[in-house]
């Protein structure tokens, strides 16, 4: 997979997250949504200086034990899971 499709999947995950910090009704998700943001910008950033996708796997297993302990509800937070799967797998980290 090129680099540019990975930064398009990121993109997608990280677009999800913006759509379900302006929609939940949850103040106890903010903050979770909140971190994943930046993580993902984290991740971006790692990714377009480098351009290496070694530089981001410490970060993005962080990041799948974090989705694992945190959880989005109703579809906004199915979509964000997803989206999430699909950047890891196109990274190369297990859930």
């Amino acid at each position: 997979m090129s680099m540019d499709e990975i930064f398009g999947i990121l993109t997608e995950y990280t677009l999800a997250l913006k759509a379900g910090l302006d929609s939940t009704s949850q103040a106890n998700e903010r903050p979770l949504i909140t971190r994943h943001l930046v993580a993902a910008a984290e991740i971006y950033a790692l990714l377009h200086s480098t351009g290496n996708l070694e530089s981001v796997q410490e970060l993005v297993k962080s990041e799948v034990r974090a989705h694992g302990w945190s959880f989005i509800s109703g579809q906004t937070g199915d979509t964000i899971a997803k989206k999430w799967v699909e950047f890891t797998n196109a990274v190369g980290v297990r859930q």
